[in-house]
């Protein structure tokens, strides 16, 4: 009998952790649409914005729709110019995070392997900022 009473106590226990994650995973989408609509709006601002720069005095009298979009093409191409340098960064910093996670082990290791590992422990990392983020954003929209 005491067997079947344990099953049933770890059967509840799982079922709580399942409805908990559950109720995390709601506010994570509350909070990720509460985002998308907040920093939609303010991203197209940036575009017409931009646009309106790139257009110069021509600007005036052109719809904002035309204004995004040439900002969101300036915006684009400036990022291409930035790819390079961001890429060689990023690898950069993924080396590093690889050398903090073996430890003392790093000395031996493969640049590859360490850039690897760098890149899986700064994605786990980010991942989980970013979800404890759109919890957080997603209980304030609840409320």
């Amino acid at each position: 009998m005491g067997e079947l009473k344990d099953l049933r106590e770890d059967q509840e226990k799982l079922l709580s952790r399942v409805r908990s994650f559950g109720d995390k995973l709601y506010l994570a989408g509350l909070g990720a649409y509460s985002k998308a609509g907040d920093s939609s709006e303010e991203l197209y601002e940036q575009y017409v914005e931009a646009g309106s720069e790139a257009y110069g005095d021509d600007a005036e009298g052109k719809s904002k729709l035309l204004l995004a979009g040439r900002g969101f093409t300036v915006r684009a191409r400036a990022l291409l110019e930035e790819a390079p340098r961001k890429r060689q960064e990023l690898y950069e910093q993924f080396i590093s995070t690889g050398k903090e996670a073996r430890g003392e082990k790093a000395e031996t290791s493969n640049e590859f392997v360490l850039a690897g590992l760098g890149a899986l422990t700064t994605a786990r990392e980010q991942s989980r900022k970013l979800f404890e983020e759109l919890v957080s954003a997603g209980e304030k929209q609840r409320a």
